[in-house]
């Protein structure tokens, strides 16, 4: 019944086997911050088990507040070559790759913020001076920049869920994310695609909101489409939930409707249900329903792929029953 997803998808600059995605997601087995190759066979197996587009987990940029964390990977000059075999590995499948650029800024501790971040009245994380967000800022162009070098074939900037960027989606300062995206595409050409993953939730309150409104979104998504974003990555807890009152569509389908421009949704595809069969609202029958009526043009799937490396295959195959089903345990499951 998903015959459709596993069409192939085209737009400037990139062509993919279907429509389904590997969402990005971190695993910490990057010691000393370089890929190694048993990430290379990570994500070679997940490209061999049918995904079209995989989105690297997060990767960060070069700036010392990026991540306390010396076992997630960077890139920047210095591990380009550590990423090219990656990027090798899943390209000889016939699958593409993006690298996810991210700064985790107020979610790290110690972190760094648009604006001061307050717990119990108390200052935990401070507000950037003009010139860390400079710095910042060039980190992020460096990492792009070396993410073309390594051969990658596009970029998301990662910007929900209460990191550096999406820090400044909060605090009102779209500016400078559109700012950064203007420089970023300078410097990767025209050609180059480029996505954004934004959210309403953050890690730290999963309940928040930050566009109450389609107009609320409509302002940060179109001056973002406009600095040269191609692709947004609307990021949902469960895809089946209508974003905003009387409207079915999902925060994919309002990004689509805004913006025009191709997204990808997300959110619980293929855990809620086991196999990923039945009738309800987080089924399969529910996503066919979503993107036969365009509120999106890719599906991303994350845990599942960790408990099953051949899940998208073994869809588009008929073959659900034989599918693994994720559990916590699998969370530690690598390659």
């Amino acid at each position: 019944m998903l015959d459709a997803l596993f069409e192939p998808y085209e737009m400037p600059g990139l062509a993919l086997p279907n429509r389904w995605v590997m969402a990005p997601m971190t695993r910490k087995q990057s010691p000393g911050n370089a890929p190694t190759s048993t990430v290379a066979e990570y994500y070679r197996r997940r490209a061999a088990g049918g995904i079209g587009l995989i989105v690297t987990e997060g990767s960060l940029v070069d700036h010392p507040l990026a991540s306390p964390d010396d076992d997630i990977p960077a890139i920047n000059a210095a591990t380009v070559s550590a990423w090219q075999p990656v990027v090798a590995a899943v390209q000889q499948e016939r699958a593409r790759i993006f690298i996810q650029l991210w700064h985790q800024g107020p979610i790290a501790r110690p972190g760094i913020a648009a604006m001061p971040v307050l717990e119990d009245g108390v200052e935990v994380v401070p507000k950037a001076d003009a010139q860390q967000e400079q710095d910042m800022f060039d980190a992020f162009v460096s990492g792009a920049i070396a993410t073309k070098a390594a051969g990658f074939d596009g970029l998301e900037l990662h910007a929900a869920h209460g990191y550096l960027l999406d820090s400044f989606l909060r605090a009102g300062r779209v500016d400078y994310v559109c700012d950064l995206v203007r420089e970023i595409r300078l410097q990767v050409g025209s050609g180059y695609p480029l996505a954004l993953r934004f959210s309403q939730w953050t890690v730290r309150d999963l309940e928040t909101r930050q566009f109450h409104t389609p107009q609320a979104l409509e302002r940060v998504l179109l001056p973002l489409k406009n600095a040269g974003v191609d692709i947004f990555h609307a990021s949902t807890r469960r895809f089946w939930l209508p974003e905003f009152a009387d409207s079915d569509l999902n925060l994919a389908g309002w990004t689509r409707k805004i913006t025009d421009a191709p997204t990808i949704t997300v959110g619980s595809i293929g855990l809620a249900t086991g196999p990923f069969c039945g009738t309800g609202p987080e089924s399969a029958h529910e996503l066919l329903r979503r993107y036969d009526q365009g509120e999106f043009d890719l599906v991303a799937i994350g845990r599942p792929l960790l408990s099953d490396a051949d899940w998208c295959r073994k869809v588009r195959d008929g073959h659900t029953g034989q599918i693994i089903d994720h559990t916590p345990a699998a969370n530690q499951i690598y390659p």
